[in-house]
C-alpha cells in the first residue's frame, strides 16, 4: 500500500523458497511484471517456534537453501542484464554464539559464508553480494515471546550500547544503501547493524 501510495507498482507473489519450481514460477512473474531484476533481498524465516526447538530441517531448508534457490535463479536474469545487487539478511546470531539456539546460529552463519562465495564468483558479472546482520529488531516475531515474558525486550536493552533495540526502517535504510549505486565498490560485505552488540563487552565489570 505504501508503494503504491507513492506512484510506484507492488505485486505480491506468494512462494515457498524451499520449492525451486515456485522459485523459478516467482522470478518469472516478477520479470513478466517489470521487465527486469536489478535487486534482490533474501529474507525468508522459519517460524519462531522452529527457531526456539532447534529444528534443524525448517532452518537449513528456509534460512539457508531458500537464499541459495533464489540466488541461483535470479543470478543468470542479473548476468543479462548486466549486473544487479544481492541483499543477504543473516543475523549477528550467525557471527556470535546465542545460548539455546543452535540451527538458526548455523543457518545464519552459513549465509554470511554464502554471500561472501557469490560475490567472489559473481564479481566479474558486475553482480555485488552483500549481507546485513541485523541485532534485536522489534518485529512482529517477537509476539509470541512478549506473551510468555512481557518485559523481555527492556530486558534485552541495557546489553546494546545505544541503549535501545532496533527498528524495521534500521535495517530498511542498510538495504536501500546495498541496493543503490552509494554502494557501488561494496561486494561480500558483512553489514552489522546492531547498535553495538557485537562491538564488545558492555557493562562488563572492570
Amino acid at each position: 500500500d505504501l508503494i503504491q501510495s507513492e506512484g510506484h507498482t507492488a505485486v505480491f507473489i506468494l512462494a515457498d523458497v524451499t520449492d525451486p519450481k515456485m522459485v523459478e514460477d516467482m522470478v518469472a512473474k516478477t520479470i513478466r511484471s517489470f521487465g527486469k531484476i536489478d535487486i534482490l533481498v533474501n529474507n525468508a524465516i522459519c517460524s519462531t517456534n522452529d527457531v526456539l526447538t532447534n529444528n534443524w530441517d525448517a532452518n537449513l531448508n528456509i534460512i539457508l537453501k531458500g537464499t541459495q534457490h533464489c540466488a541461483q535463479t535470479i543470478i543468470p536474469e542479473m548476468q543479462k542484464n548486466g549486473g544487479g545487487s544481492i541483499i543477504n539478511i543473516a543475523s549477528v546470531n550467525g557471527l556470535i554464539g546465542l545460548q539455546g539456539i543452535h540451527a538458526y546460529s548455523a543457518s545464519k552463519g552459513a549465509i554470511i559464508s554464502l554471500t561472501k562465495s557469490l560475490a567472489i564468483s559473481h564479481g566479474a558479472d558486475n553482480i555485488r553480494v552483500n549481507c546485513i546482520c541485523p541485532g534485536t529488531i522489534q518485529t512482529e516475531v517477537w509476539e509470541p515471546m512478549i506473551e510468555r515474558n512481557p518485559n523481555i525486550l527492556n530486558d534485552i536493552i541495557p546489553h546494546y550500547p545505544l541503549h535501545r533495540i532496533g527498528q524495521p526502517i534500521d535495517i530498511a535504510n542498510a538495504a536501500l544503501f546495498l541496493a543503490s549505486d552509494e554502494s557501488s565498490f561494496a561486494t561480500g560485505a558483512i553489514f552489522t547493524i546492531d547498535g553495538g552488540l557485537t562491538a564488545g563487552l558492555h557493562n562488563f565489570p572492570i
